[in-house]
């Protein structure tokens, strides 16, 4: 595996989980956490390694949240921001929710006294894709760079020097791969990405891929984005072909591209503390447009 093009991660040994990913030419494409959506809920930290439940958020909270992954497939992440470390206990919390599907995207915001709130939502609309009718909508996407220090270092130093580059951004606890640091989410679309040095674009060439899908269909979506010069935020709505076993990407005009995927193993460390174990990934070994694409000169 040869290395990436762009974004390699600086000022740490080569020993860290990031800097040995990039060496080893680890693929970044299909590694973003699963998820159709988020919940981000302010709390200024400090965060231990399980930032739900090693930090100030209620226990209450924190069991809300894992039912709320278990049975509709949301996360939630805690998120902070330089200019609101020193929170008084009493003051108002911000709270986004996100639904990341395609032609569903929502991204809805609010303040609450108590997060033990969120534990009295009705969350019946999740059913359909929908989110509750609480706070208010949004429609500039909001962007939150991993710095969760107590899972990985890696994590704590790219990811702080990303977010000092970009005001708007929040800092979040873990969004996973930390040795593709410096990594962030942007709701509601749902694009994660990864490898970012201070000055990176949020551009296809650091995407690990849109937390609706599963790790090979991530794939095969970036694959068509780079063939096709697509941004990340350009419509795309991917899914499994039962019938040919491949994967089946479309655009908002109906062009598709059947992509085919493999899956490799290799061993790597997780993390910086962690001894390499047996990993999978996937990559792209062709990308075909369906043949009425051919029939109208695509």
């Amino acid at each position: 595996m040869s290395p990436p093009a762009s974004g390699t991660p600086v000022a740490l040994s080569d020993a860290s989980c990031s800097r040995r990913a990039y060496l080893e030419g680890e693929p970044l494409a299909g590694t973003a956490p699963q998820a159709k959506g988020w919940v981000v809920l302010e709390e200024p930290g400090p965060w231990g390694r399980d930032a739900l439940r090693d930090s100030a958020i209620p226990e209450a909270v924190a069991d809300w949240s894992e039912k709320l992954r278990s049975q509709h497939s949301i996360r939630t992440i805690a998120a902070r921001h330089p200019s609101r470390r020193r929170l008084e206990p009493q003051a108002p919390r911000n709270i986004w929710l996100a639904i990341c599907l395609p032609g569903r995207q929502q991204l809805r915001h609010l303040q609450v006294q108590d997060l033990k709130e969120v534990c009295s939502w009705d969350l019946s609309p999740l059913a359909t894709d929908e989110l509750p009718d609480i706070g208010r909508p949004l429609d500039q996407p909001i962007e939150f760079i991993c710095t969760h220090s107590a899972r990985d270092t890696c994590c704590a130093v790219l990811g702080r020097q990303a977010l000092a580059r970009t005001a708007r951004a929040w800092e979040c606890s873990h969004l996973g791969g930390h040795r593709f640091a410096a990594t962030s989410l942007i709701l509601p679309e749902g694009n994660c990405f990864g490898r970012l040095a201070p000055d990176d674009d949020r551009d296809t060439s650091h995407l690990r891929g849109a937390t609706h899908l599963a790790p090979d269909l991530q794939v095969a979506e970036i694959a068509v984005r780079m063939r096709m010069d697509l941004d990340p935020s350009a419509p795309l709505r991917t899914a499994r072909h039962i019938a040919t076993g491949t994967a089946e990407v479309r655009d908002a005009d109906g062009h598709r591209w059947m992509v085919r995927c493999e899956q490799h193993t290799t061993y790597r460390p997780a993390s910086c503390q962690a001894e390499p174990s047996e990993a999978h990934y996937w990559r792209a070994v062709s990308v075909e447009p369906w043949k009425e694409n051919l029939s109208h000169g695509h």
